[in-house]
C-alpha cells in the first residue's frame, strides 16, 4: 500500500514554492506515496501546477490564529483519511496541531516553537542548514544519521512549476502585446520597504529595455499598485519625448491570480525581481532574472534557479531582516545600482540565446 503523506504548507507564497523541492525528494525516494497539501485556499491554484501533489486540502487557520478547539475539531476530521506520516513546514506549535490531533503517528518538523511533544521527529540542527530549501529538503532525511548538515544532503531537484500559454483571451484582456518580448518586474514586497528597489531604478532599467525594443510587465498584488504608479510617474522622467516609454510599459498589478500571473511570468525574457514570492515564481518558472537583496540574505532564502543573478548589498549592517531602515537611509538597496541590474539581465538574456 502507497505511504499516505500529509505536508503542512508554509504560509507565504515563496515558502510554498520552495517546499517543491521537498515533495521532488520525497516521490524520487519513493515513487508510489501519495502526497497532500495542506495549505491557505489562495495558494491552491499554484500548487496544482506541482505534479508531485496528488491532493489539496485547504487549511482554514488565518495566519498567527491559535483556535485550539478548532484545530482539534479539525483533526479530527482528518483522522479517517490514515496518513501515515506529516511533514510539518512552519515553525510554530499552533501549525502542528492538526496533524497531532489527528493520530498521524509520526509527524516531521524542525525543533521551532519547542515542539517536542507535538512533532516526533525532529531536526534540532537548524543552523547546520542554512538555506530554507535545505531545510525542508533535510526532513525527508530525518531518519538517516549520514545527513547530519547541508553538506550531507543528496542533491535535490529546484522547483519547477507546470506552466501553460497565456490564452489570447488573456492577453487582450489585460492589453499585452503579442509582437514584443516582455521584461517582467516584480516591484512590490509584503515584508516592507527594506526590501524594495527604488522606484526610480524600477524606471531607469525599464526606459533602458523598452528602447530596446521590450515591453515592461509591471506584476503585483493591489498591495503593490502604488509603487507601480510610482515608477509609472519616475518613467516619465526618462523619456526624451513624451509618449515615447509608457505606450509599453504594462501595468497588471492587482488584475490577474496566481496562475495568470505565472504564465504571464513565464512567457517573459526575463525578470527583475525583489526578494519576494514573485522572485520564487520566476525561478520555479524557469526565466532569467535578476534579484535584489538588500535588508535580507542569499545565505537564507536565494532564489532556486540556474538563470538567477543576485545583487547583494556590501553595507556593515547587512543583512538585518528589519521591514524598514532603522537608519532611514536604505542604502542597502540604493548601492544596487540600476546599471548593475541591467548588465547582469542582458548577460543572462544573451546566455539564452534570447
Amino acid at each position: 500500500m502507497a505511504q499516505r503523506i500529509l505536508i503542512i504548507s508554509p504560509a507565504w507564497l515563496g515558502d510554498i514554492i520552495m517546499s517543491q523541492s521537498l515533495l521532488k525528494t520525497l516521490k524520487q525516494r519513493d515513487p508510489s506515496c501519495e502526497i497532500t497539501m495542506y495549505a491557505p485556499r489562495y495558494a491552491h491554484v499554484i500548487i496544482a501546477r506541482m505534479p508531485e501533489v496528488d491532493h489539496i486540502l485547504e487549511n482554514p487557520f488565518a495566519h498567527g490564529a491559535l483556535q485550539l478547539g478548532a484545530r482539534r475539531a479539525e483533526g479530527k476530521k482528518l483522522k479517517p483519511l490514515n496518513f501515515d506520516c506529516a511533514y510539518i513546514l512552519p515553525n510554530s506549535l499552533k501549525s502542528a496541531l492538526v496533524p497531532f490531533f489527528a493520530g498521524i503517528k509520526e509527524r516531521i518538523g524542525l525543533k521551532g516553537e519547542s515542539r517536542y511533544f507535538l512533532i516526533n521527529r525532529m531536526r534540532c540542527d537548524k543552523k547546520l542548514f542554512p538555506r530554507m530549501v535545505e531545510r525542508y529538503v533535510a526532513l525527508a532525511y530525518v531518519n538517516d544519521p549520514q545527513v547530519k548538515s547541508a553538506q550531507d544532503l543528496p542533491q535535490f531537484a529546484y522547483p519547477k512549476l507546470t506552466l501553460e500559454a497565456p490564452s489570447p483571451e488573456l492577453l487582450a484582456r489585460l492589453g499585452l502585446p503579442q509582437d514584443r518580448p516582455l521584461i517582467a518586474l516584480g516591484c512590490g514586497a509584503n515584508y516592507g520597504p527594506a526590501k524594495l528597489w527604488p522606484v526610480e531604478y524600477f524606471a531607469q532599467a525599464s526606459a533602458h529595455f523598452i528602447r530596446k525594443g521590450y515591453g515592461i510587465l509591471a506584476l503585483g498584488s493591489p498591495k503593490d499598485q502604488a509603487t507601480v504608479n510610482a515608477i509609472k510617474s519616475a518613467l516619465t522622467q526618462e523619456e526624451q519625448s513624451p509618449g515615447e516609454l509608457l505606450p509599453y510599459f504594462y501595468d497588471i498589478a492587482g488584475q490577474t491570480n496566481l496562475t495568470e500571473a505565472l504564465d504571464l511570468v513565464g512567457s517573459c525574457s526575463g525578470a527583475i525581481c525583489n526578494d519576494s514570492g514573485l522572485m520564487h515564481t520566476v525561478a520555479a518558472a524557469q526565466v532569467p532574472q535578476v534579484c535584489l537583496f538588500g535588508s535580507t540574505s542569499t545565505n537564507y532564502t536565494p532564489p532556486l534557479s540556474d538563470k538567477a543573478i543576485c545583487l547583494e548589498s556590501t553595507q556593515p549592517c547587512h543583512p538585518c531582516f528589519e521591514r524598514t531602515c532603522k537608519m532611514g537611509t536604505y542604502q542597502c538597496l540604493k548601492e544596487l545600482s540600476p546599471e548593475r541590474a541591467i548588465a547582469a539581465l542582458e548577460s543572462l538574456i544573451n546566455e539564452g540565446g534570447q
